[in-house]
């Protein structure tokens, strides 16, 4: 290795996260996807889980100057760090944790006065930040780019996946001792659509980047990391629209098929892109779950125009494919009736996970703009609140930002009280998908349905367990109803597994007791993760 390369520290915003209501912290920011936005108020049945942070492995494994990631340190640990004064600094965070990279910035210059500091990730959009910050570099859209031009590497490289993914910690209270990995291939970045509100696609100059350009190449990296970390399920992320390089996907379809290989896949997709397939193609790809954005039955974006969303969504179901269906909140036209009629609308749909975001104006989007120019963004409010989960930071002509924050509270509450639990739910649409699987004349869905039936046995004892914890009596006969129709298809649920059932009543109310004297937070590890820069490697 020469000893001429710089070396360079990247870093993710110190922890801790979601604790309290700090210059640094809000209660309502926790850094989990599930728990903060898809099963948000579900309490114990909503899974723990936590990521790297996938940007910063990419750029580091994709450079080739020597580099350091630090996921979640504790300020401690990063100051430590950056005195061992390295040239470059690299730190990436999203907007609600501006002031821990401003205090961050504060200590690299106190610690380490020669390095150079560069700041990205969605916290890069944050208007004028060059001005506020005392960085040296902003980098705004695809870094891997960025850094080499920086470090005056060739722009042509070959893409190397880094090792990045999601670690289960808790289910319903039950702590994960073992590694429950979910590895994440970083195909592509953003999507062309540019949609007004969306900080991806214009982040990324409404381009979408591909690092895996071929169907072989993404399964190449399913096989090499299915290996590593003795797994078949996988997230395909960054990409926020999957399926607009239909030939890229066909052909994975195709691989998948031919391979006999059977795994499950998590994509974001648009609406009118998956209308376009057949649903039984989807599951013969090996598509697992899919992210949706309806936004709204109001809104005239030309994605779900003439899509029919509760009929895509059921046909999906038929054959096990569950559906992240996001809605947004808050667009100009909503007012106190029609914003309901929105949202029973999304619940006719009955998708195994919701999410209720607020229309959110990030500065780089045009939504952020027209509000701007109409005088209608509320400045005042500290970025740390600058999140779609709480309270809106704009001015609403029908609601206030308490009648907002009570409208959302009550939309997620109502899709798991009426719905029931989202882990019921995707147990729900496997069996559905396996029913209507197990006869077919396709022998690869035949096989597919034999693969989703491998955890079943597991879901009863997880059944009960939910059974045991539902809150309401509606709760109550929804899951009754999936026991019993996975009963018929496996048999009657055994002694263990009621009695695993019960096991998991005492770690849920054990979670439960935990959450109301202490706190519901859970804090993501340190992960220190070392890059030579080597391209052999």
């Amino acid at each position: 290795m020469a000893r001429d390369r710089p070396r360079i520290l990247f870093s993710s915003a110190f922890k801790p996260f979601g604790e309290a209501d700090t210059l640094y912290s809000r209660v309502d920011s926790k850094i989990e996807l599930f728990h903060n936005q898809i099963t948000k108020y579900q309490g114990v049945f909503s899974p723990r889980i936590e990521y790297n942070t996938f940007g910063l492995h990419t750029i580091a494994n994709n450079i080739e100057a020597p580099s350091l990631v630090l996921d979640f340190p504790t300020l401690d640990r990063f100051i430590q760090e950056v005195k061992k004064g390295y040239e470059y600094v690299g730190i990436g965070a999203i907007i609600p944790n501006f002031n821990k990279v401003k205090r961050m910035v504060e200590e690299v210059r106190r610690c380490s006065p020669g390095t150079k500091i560069i700041i990205g990730g969605f916290c890069a959009m944050i208007e004028n930040v060059e001005k506020v910050l005392e960085v040296d570099y902003v980098c705004r859209g695809e870094g891997i780019s960025f850094m080499r031009e920086l470090l005056g590497e060739s722009p042509e490289f070959q893409f190397r996946q880094p090792l990045v993914y999601g670690k289960t910690r808790w289910t319903l209270g039950v702590p994960f001792f073992w590694g429950d990995y979910r590895p994440c291939i970083i195909a592509s970045l953003g999507c062309p659509y540019g949609c007004d509100f969306c900080s991806p696609s214009h982040f990324f100059g409404k381009r979408h980047i591909k690092f895996l350009k071929t169907g072989q190449e993404i399964f190449d990296e399913i096989v090499r990391l299915g290996k590593i970390y003795k797994t078949d399920s996988f997230g395909i992320l960054g990409d926020d629209n999957f399926l607009v390089d239909e030939e890229r996907a066909e052909e994975l379809r195709e691989i998948m098929v031919d391979s006999g290989l059977q795994v499950n896949l998590f994509i974001f997709a648009s609406a009118d892109l998956v209308a376009k397939w057949e649903p039984e193609k989807l599951a013969e790809m090996g598509i697992y779950n899919i992210w949706i954005g309806r936004e709204s039955k109001f809104a005239p974006y030309l994605k779900n125009q003439g899509i029919n969303m509760k009929e895509l969504i059921n046909d999906l179901r038929k054959v096990g494919i569950k559906v992240i269906l996001s809605s947004i909140l808050l667009f100009d036209f909503h007012n106190k009736a029609n914003i309901w009629e929105d949202i029973e609308d999304h619940l006719a749909c009955e998708p195994a996970f919701s999410q209720f975001a607020f229309y959110s104006p990030v500065s780089g989007t045009p939504f952020y703009e027209r509000l701007k120019e109409e005088g209608r963004l509320l400045l005042n409010i500290p970025l740390e609140e600058w999140h779609a989960f709480k309270q809106p930071w704009f001015i609403h002509p029908e609601f206030s930002l308490w009648e907002a924050e009570k409208v959302q509270e009550k939309a997620y509450l109502e899709d798991f009280y009426r719905l029931g639990p989202s882990v019921v739910r995707m147990i729900r649409d496997e069996l559905i998908g396996y029913l209507n699987m197990r006869n077919s004349q396709n022998v690869r869905l035949r096989k597919r349905a034999e693969f989703l039936a491998k955890g079943f046995p597991v879901y009863r004892a997880v059944l009960k367990g939910c059974l045991y914890l539902a809150r309401t009596k509606e709760q109550k006969e929804f899951i009754k109803r999936v026991i019993a129709e996975l009963e018929q298809v496996i048999g009657k649920t055994k002694v263990w597994e009621e009695i695993g059932g019960l096991g998991l009543y005492g770690f849920g109310r054990a979670w439960e007791l935990r959450t109301r004297f202490f706190s519901d937070a859970v804090q993501p590890g340190t992960k220190i993760s070392y890059y030579s820069g080597d391209r052999k490697d």
